[in-house]
């Protein structure tokens, strides 16, 4: 049967008729160079062996296999199902559907093969190519095993990723299974199986010397050889690795052999630890490093502590994902997170953005973050939680997920809807590729809370976005609604590369409510509608004041900008909010008898909050400004 091509003859199709002959010899062997079966129904039945060199499985045809098939090319464009034996020594292509529910599959080439495969269950896929198999997939799982023979090797292409609910049997060793990694993103693996010896790559993206967040999928790597590059930095290096220690709080470098804390005095062992963040960056552009060990599996717990004497960072611990898959900070089972911080229902992660020369946000119970952070964290990636006290952070392989997750934190829209409430982004970008920075207003709350606070970024040139509440500066603010917060201060910082840097103010409002959104300048005195104009240009210099911008979500009057101060009690202090003052204001409290119980002169505008002794009784507040007074009573209980 040479040759043999389907044709269509009185609407029969005569390789039908062939398969029922199939179908009915036992123990019968067929050889073809090149069969095409388009739109048939094709059985190979028990104990019938099929050789073919070329098989084409056409979109609209299935192919049943019940005995064996011994293919060079397998074709599948349309549904390939059964329960019989596979010998592919070729590629293994699939734009259709491959099932095999109790069956094994060979890739058995003596030069490389690639599974190009879209919707792929095996059973048992059975690698025994010493050139390497290459999987090029995200939609593939294995139910039963997974096994690479001896010598054998088996790569998933970067990007890509494999799902294995049964068991993997590497037999290659460390060389049998690579997960490649590059400028696209990592390869990703789902598995159960303790111990498995691997290869996964890493690829350093951005600039070079650029700043990483790193942590180890694997238990036994040493932080030697090709992760300590030689280079031209003055000790000779050219890298730079860096642990967080949060009760100090300070950045340790490798080399650190006095100062403490000095790199052995809080990390003793010489490989990478597992759950760990790491800081790195190269000298050399865009290596590819590896991390060659045994993979992290199953539950995994990380100790944090809550002792930082520096208010602003304490309880940011630096860790990392363990697993040689991408996790869902927002999974529904896997964390033990209760010595963590709670904010509004979910707990806060951040991540470093090397692209915004900044630091994003997401918290587990929120639909959308800034600066490019979502729910997904990708292999290999480092992050900050924030702990609120001295204990633990344990995880399982119930957060393991196979998703678009599994490139690192790049620049990116990050517009996904929360399904609880409306959101408002404020994103302000260097003209000059110095970066950008975003805050998040989300609205739909119960009462107005905090949200999450900003980490400051490193790098002194890029500009910085934040809201200042109650002494705390934000990065995300969760309101209740635009009624009770008509009016937002938003505050900005330039960077130091010199005056008059240009800058654009960038708002997503896709998800946001229909309501008026006004944008104030106070330095150039300027009304713009973001509505209207989305995009607001503006120049910014070292040393402008802070408080430049207020959001409004009503109509802005005369009476409006001239707007008196606020004043409120929190259940410990009481609040006087200068925030849309321009320049300072001086601030005294009387008890309803007329006398001076405290007083700041000078205040700047921003959120003071002051002590009172006395309790269940009602202060004036009176702030003074260029001859004009404001008076507020105010209740504390």
């Amino acid at each position: 049967m040479k040759n043999l091509n389907l044709h269509n003859f009185f609407n029969i199709k005569w390789f039908a008729i062939l398969s029922i002959l199939v179908y009915l010899e036992i123990n019968i062997q067929i050889q073809a160079q090149y069969i095409s079966n388009n739109g048939a129904y094709i059985t190979i039945s028990d104990d019938t062996a099929v050789t073919i060199n070329i098989l084409e499985n056409d979109t609209d045809a299935t192919l049943l296999n019940k005995g064996t098939l011994n293919v060079s090319v397998l074709q599948n464009n349309g549904n390939t199902v059964g329960n019989g034996i596979y010998n592919i020594t070729g590629d293994f292509t699939s734009t259709g559907t491959f099932f095999s529910a109790s069956g094994n599959v060979y890739m058995n080439g003596t030069s490389a093969q690639k599974m190009d495969l879209g919707t792929a269950t095996f059973y048992n896929l059975i690698i025994n190519n010493t050139a390497s198999v290459t999987l090029n997939s995200t939609q593939t799982m294995v139910t039963n095993m997974l096994t690479i023979n001896a010598t054998k090797k088996f790569k998933i292409e970067a990007a890509k990723s494999l799902t294995v609910t049964g068991t993997i049997s590497n037999l290659g060793g460390t060389n049998g299974l690579i997960l490649i990694s590059n400028s696209s993103g990592m390869a990703s693996l789902i598995h159960n199986t303790q111990n498995v010896p691997a290869t996964v790559q890493r690829y350093i993206s951005g600039a070079p010397e650029a700043y990483q967040f790193l942590s180890a999928p694997v238990s036994n790597q040493n932080i030697s050889g090709s992760w300590n590059p030689i280079g031209t930095y003055g000790n000779g290096t050219g890298y730079d690795l860096y642990i967080y220690n949060e009760p100090t709080p300070c950045w340790t470098y490798q080399l650190n052999l006095t100062a403490m804390p000095t790199w052995a005095a809080i990390h003793p062992t010489l490989s990478f630890v597992k759950g760990k963040g790491y800081l790195y960056a190269t000298q050399a552009p865009n290596p590819t490093k590896e991390f060659i060990g045994l993979l992290n599996n199953g539950n995994i717990s990380y100790p944090i502590t809550n002792e930082s004497p520096d208010l602003t960072v304490k309880g940011f611990n630096f860790i990392g994902n363990p697993y040689a898959a991408t996790i869902d900070w927002s999974a529904p089972t896997g964390w033990t997170r209760s010595d963590l911080l709670l904010a509004t229902g979910g707990y806060n992660m951040w991540i470093w953005n090397p692209t915004a020369n900044n630091y994003g946000v997401y918290n587990s119970n929120g639909g959308t973050g800034t600066n490019g952070v979502n729910q997904y964290i990708a292999p290999t990636q480092g992050f900050f939680i924030r702990a609120q006290n001295n204990g633990s952070i344990a995880m399982s392989n119930a957060i393991k997920v196979q998703t678009m997750g599994n490139t690192w934190l790049k620049e990116k829209n990050n517009s996904t809807k929360s399904s609880k409430t409306s959101h408002l982004k404020i994103k302000i970008s260097s003209n000059e590729g110095y970066g950008s920075d975003e805050v998040l207003l989300q609205f739909g709350f119960p009462q107005n809370e905090a949200g999450a606070l900003k980490l400051s970024s490193p790098n002194t040139d890029a500009p910085s976005v934040y809201f200042n509440y109650i002494d705390q500066d934000l990065s995300v603010r969760y309101l209740t609604d635009i009624l009770e917060n008509s009016r937002i201060p938003l505050q900005f910082k330039p960077g130091i590369v010199g005056k008059n840097r240009e800058y654009s103010l960038q708002i997503d409002h896709a998800h946001a409510q229909d309501h008026l959104l006004l944008l104030e300048d106070k330095k150039m005195k300027i009304i713009t509608d973001l509505k209207i104009r989305p995009t607001y240009e503006f120049k910014a210099s070292e040393g402008d004041s802070e408080d430049r911008f207020v959001l409004h979500f009503q109509e802005i009057t005369d009476s409006s900008l001239d707007v008196p101060v606020r004043v409120f009690y929190d259940g410990t202090k009481i609040n006087i909010d200068l925030s849309f003052f321009d320049g300072p204001a001086d601030i005294q409290v009387f008890d309803l008898l007329g006398r001076l119980l405290t007083s700041r002169k000078n205040a700047i505008a921003t959120l003071h909050r002051l002590s009172v002794q006395q309790k269940q009784t009602v202060y004036i507040v009176a702030v003074s400004q260029n001859g004009k007074t404001h008076r507020k009573k105010v209740l504390v209980h």
